[in-house]
């Protein structure tokens, strides 16, 4: 209980146990509001290293130590009653502040100690390299009063909890989340999860801890778990007691959400279905947690080829994110637990394109117009929908240019991710195109910034279909001056490809029709003065292009008869100059039978040159 004369506006305060170079990003993060308001900032030492000591005290105003007993609640009460502050603020240790001028902004209103309750946005980082992330409200923030308390050994929270609420527009970034291994992952949960049963087992009536203990069965995908406890607490949470009802529905919500998570992901998709159905007809949960349903029934509808149920529910969810998803008050007095994940960019970007697939099958390109811009195509990570991805590919290779499809394809070259996407979807369809298809295809981009790339991307695909659509060539220098202009036009699309969107330093992939390109021109310098050294790189280029290996399955035969009469040239030139004039001869006289009508004499002579010039050289030819 804190009864202490409050001196200061704000304290500010972390328990620490972690790295010193986490705990040092944390306090740095602190200095400015420290700097700029009436404040002190107090470390509880849980059992700090010596490093880490020596930077707390750098940082702290005051250091107190107490011992670790697996009561998160504890440590915090105890860090509570510390504090000289009139407002209380804390933060992990591995989290850090992005930006604290809302906070300074806040704490600088004369009206501030009015609110009794609050927090940030923990921006909880999906992978190490920050490319992903959610941010989640946290409560951080409250008065200091003696009746002011944290309750729970773990996923504590701060009593009471009523009053004015302020959540400040800050973020603090956080990788606690992201594991180094599946076991990591486990071992974090499987330690929270035996004090959250504990708690769940003394008060069995505050749902606050299954719903904490639901995201660590989430956290570690154990979705049978994770079904059954958010099920049971939905059916509690459904109990009508009208004092609790305020509570009891956002409860309901994150706990319906749980359970549309765990069957989603153990395929039991009918179920999930009639969840969505039941809740569509006569709902219990508000807007936002039925958006968040929506979104997984619109996902299965769309798989089923259900598209007008697929439609609905889509639509559904945008509407409901319009009147949800962009009001921050909304969102956090619908949201919670799972339900707050209802409109990340990912799922957003997901409708979108279910919507405009649905409407291309039909050649109704409406969709298309009013959807492809509400895409976050300038986000780190865009996931688009693969079918979305085929589909407009496909209306590409029927119809050609199209201003609606030009506009869309244009954006896939505002970034590198966007550009490979879109070559590696045509890359796949252009297996099974025919040659007026892929055409079209690249009359698709025509005026986009992407034009002359991909035209030069198609035609490597079409002069790969011809390679592919002959089954024996006659001449090796015919094949190798083909060879060549392929090489040349995979390493002139390289260099196109290459030219835009890299900064200095990044170094972008080879595609394979480059490496294949490459491998050739180094084949055509080594053939006339290293047959071995020219063996082996020909041997290396077979399965970068699997559609080129019947090409290279010629090149290799007739390289290779091409070599035992150069090694036969270079043994005896006079006689292989004689045999060559002799073919030259006879030639000209199999052309004169033929052409005189003599074909079975023609056909014979023939017969008799290429045994003669097997018998002496092992090939049918010397004029390779």
């Amino acid at each position: 209980m804190n009864n202490k004369p409050k001196t200061k506006l704000l304290t500010i305060s972390l328990l620490c146990c972690g790295r010193a170079d986490t705990t040092e990003r944390c306090l740095k993060s602190l200095m400015p509001i420290r700097e700029a308001i009436d404040s002190e900032i107090q470390v509880v030492d849980t059992g700090c290293s010596p490093d880490t000591r020596a930077i707390i005290e750098k940082y702290a105003d005051e250091v107190f130590e107490f011992k670790w007993c697996n009561d998160f609640a504890k440590a915090r009460n105890f860090q509570l009653d510390q504090a000289n502050g009139k407002m209380f603020l804390f933060i992990d240790d591995d989290e850090w502040f992005l930006d604290t001028k809302y906070i300074i902004s806040f704490f600088k209103r004369p009206d501030c100690v009015t609110y009794n309750i609050g927090g940030y946005f923990q921006r909880n980082y999906l992978d190490f390299e920050g490319k992903e992330y959610n941010d989640i409200e946290v409560v951080r923030m409250c008065t200091v009063t003696p009746e002011t308390r944290f309750i729970g050994m773990v996923h504590e929270y701060i009593e009471p909890s009523y009053g004015n609420a302020m959540f400040m527009d800050a973020q603090a970034g956080h990788f606690g989340y992201v594991y180094t291994s599946d076991e990591d992952n486990v071992a974090h949960s499987m330690r929270n999860i035996p004090l959250l049963q504990e708690m769940i087992d003394e008060d069995p009536n505050n749902f606050r801890w299954p719903y904490q203990i639901a995201q660590e069965y989430k956290s570690i995908h154990d979705y049978e778990k994770l079904y059954e406890v958010c099920k049971d607490g939905f059916e509690r949470a459904s109990i009508y007691n009208a004092e609790e009802e305020n509570e009891n529905i956002r409860y309901r919500g994150s706990f319906i959400c749980g359970m549309a998570i765990a069957l989603h992901e153990l395929g039991r998709h009918d179920e999930l279905i009639d969840l969505y159905n039941m809740q569509a007809q006569k709902p219990t949960i508000l807007q936002l947690p039925l958006a968040f349903l929506a979104y997984y029934a619109a996902t299965i509808f769309f798989k089923d080829r259900n598209n007008e149920e697929c439609i609905r529910a889509g639509e559904y969810y945008l509407k409901s994110y319009e009147k949800v998803g962009k009001d921050r008050a909304l969102m956090f007095v619908q949201g919670g637990l799972f339900a707050s994940e209802a409109f990340t960019s990912t799922k957003l970007n997901m409708i979108y394109c279910f919507l405009m697939t649905l409407g291309l099958e039909k050649d109704d390109y409406s969709a298309l117009t009013r959807y492809y811009r509400k895409i976050s195509w300038n986000d780190r990570v865009v996931r688009l929908n693969r079918g979305f991805m085929s589909e407009i590919i496909t209306k590409a290779s029927e119809i050609g240019y199209k201003k609606e499809l030009r506009d869309v394809f244009n954006k896939f070259f505002t970034n590198n991710g966007f550009r490979n996407l879109i070559e590696s979807m045509i890359e796949r369809a252009s297996v099974v195109m025919s040659p007026e298809e892929l055409e079209k295809i690249a009359q698709a981009f025509k005026t986009t910034a992407g034009e002359q790339e991909i035209r030069l991307f198609v035609d490597i695909r079409l002069m790969e279909k011809e390679f592919n659509g002959i089954e024996t060539w006659d001449s090796y220098r015919e094949l190798i001056d083909n060879l060549s202009q392929y090489a040349d036009m995979t390493i002139t699309f390289q260099q196109k490809h290459d030219s835009w969107l890299l900064e200095e330093g990044d170094e972008e992939p080879l595609a394979d029709a480059t490496m294949l390109g490459q491998g050739l021109q180094q084949f055509m310098e080594l053939a006339d003065r290293d047959y071995a050294a020219a063996l082996k790189t020909l041997k290396n280029l077979f399965g970068l292009r699997n559609r080129m290996n019947n090409a290279l399955s010629e090149l290799s035969r007739l390289y290779q008869e091409r070599i035992k009469l150069f090694t036969a040239r270079d043994a005896d030139p006079d006689k292989f100059n004689e045999m060559y004039r002799l073919e030259e001869s006879v030639l000209t006289q199999i052309a004169e039978l033929d052409a005189a009508g003599r074909t079975d004499e023609a056909v014979a002579t023939y017969k008799q040159l290429v045994e003669i010039l097997q018998n002496t050289f092992g090939v049918d030819t010397l004029h390779i």
